[in-house]
């Protein structure tokens, strides 16, 4: 593959500043995975679990060993996006998600056909293949093609982060938000294995898009970071511009870091949670399963306003204040699941996926290049997002157990309330070590 940044065309050629197209392409980068999203993922849970006679518990297991799996390799992953960078990195996680997609959509006749073949039982055949599948899905979309993607927009801003991440974060909330419904128009039109290679098919064709438009880093452009320089500095100056750059083993060794990248996995993991058991969540309250689904738009409404807001106050305070606004949205959240069964938290729950969801990808994205720098940001970013993966693994599991004892989901809720206070508590000491 060509690596000339200049190749298929300049972007320092550009009538504009470049990295607005690197925002729009790594915000697309990033709707691609939706796929290997949990909210991708919990369109297919019940088909695969009638084609595939597991239970819920078997499948959410499946989806645990999967997550873990590729969990552990994604800071080696953001050590290659390091050395290799965004438009490498971008393609490969793109090509190995496409091909995962496909070899879903084809997942009952590999069972029937290693069973059959080694004559092992179905169930088990099943289970082994789908947990080697959610480990492709979960490494490629979570893992690799987000990390490339926020990355990308990460790199090319520095006083225009918070706007460039607020546009991002916005088209992302709505793109989620309807992804759902958009892959159960598929599986309705067509059925839950064509749907499955359409998003293949797709999914390539993104392929040759971040071919063509990813660029790792303004400065192999011969640009700089917002393409100009903004404003003379001054004792009136509120950028946080890092003033050195961290390392891997340094970073991890702050209290911020933990902090920080521990909120980020209880979102990961009760939306994870959540999302994967949605329809039996609602159903296990008397709602309907269009109920459900629909839940995610006015969230994504919430969340879109939050996220452009978060993200413009990012720009002129500090993020441990946002911390605390992001850890109030996840103790509605919880509590939303807790009391659900009444009509108040429905309405708890939107607020506090809305607050959380958008706060999240303000975070996610600005947290470690303020804090630590740019130079080892694929190791340090993934190294968070490894453990919000890890998170993201158990959640489906943990939240199965607890209906299959209880018969519902609120115990899921307060459990969650309970992390989110103790959180809140821990929250006081993490403040931006560049500041120090």
């Amino acid at each position: 593959m060509n690596r000339n940044p200049n190749f298929p065309f300049a972007p320092a050629k550009f009538p504009f500043f470049y990295g607005w197209v690197s925002m729009a392409a790594g915000t697309i980068g990033i709707l691609c995975s939706i796929p290997g999203q949990t909210i991708g993922v919990s369109v297919f849970t019940d088909y695969l679990i009638e084609e595939l006679q597991l239970s819920r518990d078997a499948l959410s297991t499946a989806y645990l060993i999967g997550t873990v799996a590729s969990s552990t390799i994604l800071t080696l992953a953001g050590k290659m996006y390091d050395k290799f960078g965004a438009r490498f990195t971008a393609i490969l996680a793109a090509m190995a998600l496409a091909f995962t997609l496909m070899l879903f959509s084809t997942s009952t006749g590999l069972v029937n056909y290693i069973s059959h073949t080694f004559d092992i039982g179905y169930s088990i055949t099943s289970f082994g293949i789908v947990s080697l599948l959610f480990f492709l899905l979960r490494f490629s979309g979570q893992g690799v093609l987000t990390l490339a993607s926020r990355n990308l927009v990460m790199k090319w801003f520095d006083k225009q982060r918070g706007l460039a991440n607020s546009i991002s974060s916005a088209i992302q909330s709505f793109g989620f938000a309807v992804a759902p419904l958009f892959i159960a128009m598929l599986i309705g039109e067509f059925d839950w294995k064509t749907a499955y290679k359409i998003l293949a098919v797709l999914t390539l064709l993104f392929v040759v898009f971040a071919y063509v438009f990813y660029r790792d880093n303004p400065e192999e452009c011969g640009l700089i970071p917002d393409g100009k320089i903004l404003r003379a500095k001054s004792k009136t100056d509120t950028s946080f511009t890092p003033k050195r750059d961290y390392t891997l083993p340094e970073a991890r060794s702050t209290w911020v870091f933990w902090i920080f990248a521990l909120s980020l996995c209880f979102s990961a993991f009760f939306v994870t949670g959540f999302t994967f058991n949605v329809i039996s969540i609602f159903d296990s309250c008397g709602y309907s399963e269009q109920k459900a689904l629909s839940v995610f738009i006015p969230t994504s409404v919430v969340s879109i306003i939050t996220a452009f807001a978060g993200n413009i106050v990012s720009d002129y305070t500090r993020l441990q204040k946002l911390l605390l606004i992001y850890l109030l949205g996840c103790f509605l959240s919880a509590l939303g699941v807790a009391i659900l069964q009444y009509p108040l938290g429905y309405y708890i729950l939107i607020l506090g996926n809305g607050i959380m969801g958008g706060l999240f990808a303000v975070l996610a994205s600005l947290t470690w290049p303020r804090f630590f720098g740019k130079t080892h940001l694929g190791a340090i970013s993934g190294l968070s997002m490894s453990l919000i993966v890890f998170a993201s693994a158990i959640a489906p599991l943990f939240f199965s157990r607890i209906y299959t004892l209880t018969g519902n989901y609120f115990l899921a809720g307060y459990i969650g309330v309970a992390v989110v206070v103790v959180l809140l508590l821990l929250s006081g000491k993490a403040k931006n070590p560049q500041l120090n």
